[in-house]
């Protein structure tokens, strides 16, 4: 079941995405980002060199600046980051795929990462170690899932009452939320 708190309301202007590894935040982001309105990854403000985080205030500074223009759509679920800034966006979007979706979907797009040799964030690269080693996201993954779902509740529990609209997708293809959201 999918549900919008409050139903409906205004176009939105300003997207946070949250959800687990492989739920589709990335994907969601992409189709509601507008030309002109800043696409803000978190991952690539979170990760320097070598799966390295930045200093969090770095990172936050970074978010701060990102998000200073009219619209934007934010992709990302680090706590620092949604603790600080979530409550200033028009709509929060809880991609709340189900397991048996997103850990496929997320070892598919791991492995063709390190296939390809894909440069990702603070120009690391996929090896063998963080494919399937215990720093790997896809452990990560499955280490995080029942502690991301708790925050995710808190955090719709803290909004719901502030104005900002609350949506939890729980299917399994985000475009089929972009009508909902987008202007």
């Amino acid at each position: 079941m999918n549900e919008v708190h409050p139903p409906g309301g205004p176009p939105v202007g300003k997207v946070w995405i949250v959800g687990g590894p492989g739920c589709g935040k990335s994907t969601l982001a992409g189709l509601l980002a507008e030309p002109g309105a800043p696409l803000v990854r978190l991952d690539a403000l979170f990760w320097g060199p070598g799966w390295t985080p930045v200093p969090e205030d770095t990172f936050l500074a970074e978010i701060r600046k990102a998000l200073e223009t009219r619209g934007w759509v934010v992709d990302g679920q680090f706590p620092a980051a949604v603790a600080a800034f979530a409550h200033t966006a028009d709509c929060v979007v809880w991609v709340d795929t189900p397991l048996r979706v997103a850990w496929p979907r997320l070892l598919r797009r791991t492995l063709r990462r390190w296939i390809r040799r894909e440069e990702l964030w603070g120009g690391t690269r996929e090896t063998l170690w963080t494919v399937v080693g215990p720093r790997s996201i896809l452990w990560y993954a499955l280490k995080v899932r029942a502690d991301q779902q708790r925050a995710n509740l808190e955090l719709f529990a803290r909004l719901s009452e502030t104005g900002v609209r609350l949506i939890r997708f729980r299917g399994g293809d985000v475009r089929n939320l972009v009508g909902r959201i987008a202007p």
